[in-house]
């Protein structure tokens, strides 16, 4: 039986940090094993500058858990974006690339796109500079359900961005669907981030009895056994289409209610690595586990892969229910329950 895991130091390649109090708390629990994260920038005041993502990645390195800790912040577009000082941001590597939110289909998403085309010269930019598209892939529409948001937007809007952009560089941001997984597989200049939690829960998690589990509701929402079993097959299987992203997206436990008006987010950070270890053993794919959570994502994004390594240990603990720090008390997935592996070591030179 392996009792030890040693990989390279991984990326969380898609996470929210937020702000204030609860950024100080969440992005130790990111900074703890990970040597560079994606922090999206769908915060209270999106980041939309240059100077704007100066400022939250000061704020984030300031509160991380490690020095070496680098966060990375794509541009959250808008279709008044200033093109110059997006361009700019590109160029000096002040952005990863630029956000893609469908106006209303996630967490502070007013702000974002209603109309596609109405930021093409925004994907120009990006393609031309070798830089990333990162989408949140939903369709928000009253004859959409809400399990099919996925599949429209594929169908209505990345088709098109993949058609008229060929040579644009795409992340399909924590694909929860087969048909999002099989449309990652089949176009070129493409990839996919996965959370843990969407290989882990299907809708019965969620929805039971006319009532909504809070700390199970996210967007995209999980879908069903079929679909979790595309997503384990995509991370588990040697696809280097496919990396890690944990969509880690803390909210306090008083804003989460048990029917629709709950916030929208599942908060793993805390325990996200332990989560995919566990996963991939379930798989019988622990070999596999490095190229998912450390090789994969670098070479999608052009960027140097890690030297450091971490270590996991073979070791049964009970999760806290709960992180709380203060003011601060925000519901862990997966909390109360055990897990089977455990961060035994990290070097952070």
């Amino acid at each position: 039986m392996t009792k030890t895991i040693k990989i390279i130091q991984p990326d969380d390649w898609h996470v929210h940090l937020r702000e204030g109090e609860m950024l100080k708390q969440v992005t130790k629990c990111t900074s703890r094993v990970n040597k560079r994260c994606i922090a999206m920038p769908n915060t209270n005041i999106p980041i939309t500058t240059s100077k704007l993502a100066l400022e939250y990645k000061k704020i984030i390195k300031e509160n991380s858990f490690n020095k070496n800790f680098d966060p990375l912040i794509p541009c959250y577009l808008t279709e008044n974006l200033k093109l110059e000082d997006f361009r700019l941001g590109l160029e000096k590597n002040i952005f990863i690339g630029g956000k893609l939110y469908p106006t209303n289909a996630t967490t502070n998403s007013e702000f974002g796109v209603h109309n596609i085309k109405s930021i093409y010269p925004v994907l120009e930019i990006i393609e031309n500079k070798k830089k990333v598209l990162l989408v949140h892939g939903e369709k928000i529409r009253n004859n959409i359900d809400i399990f099919d948001r996925e599949k429209y937007f594929i169908d209505e809007d990345l088709v098109k961005i993949r058609h008229d952009f060929p040579n644009l560089k795409i992340v399909l941001e924590h694909v929860s669907s087969s048909y999002g997984v099989d449309f990652v597989n089949s176009n070129n200049n493409i990839a996919g981030t996965i959370t843990p939690h969407h290989m882990m829960l299907t809708k019965k998690d969620v929805f039971s009895n006319n009532t909504i589990n809070p700390h199970h509701f996210c967007m995209p929402v999980v879908k069903t056994e079929n679909d979790l079993i595309s997503i384990r097959n995509a991370a588990c299987n040697n696809n280097s289409k496919f990396f890690l992203g944990t969509d880690s997206a803390p909210h306090h436990v008083d804003q989460k209610h048990p029917n629709l008006s709950t916030k929208a987010g599942i908060f793993s950070a805390s325990i996200s690595i332990e989560l995919y270890a566990q996963i991939f053993e379930e798989e019988g794919c622990l070999d596999k586990f490095e190229k998912f959570s450390s090789i994969n994502g670098p070479k999608f994004y052009n960027l140097p892969i890690n030297n450091n390594h971490i270590i996991l240990s073979k070791e049964d603990w009970e999760v806290p229910n709960y992180l709380e720090k203060d003011e601060i008390k925000i519901k862990n997935f997966f909390g109360g329950k055990k897990l089977s592996w455990k961060l035994n070591e990290v070097n952070y030179s």
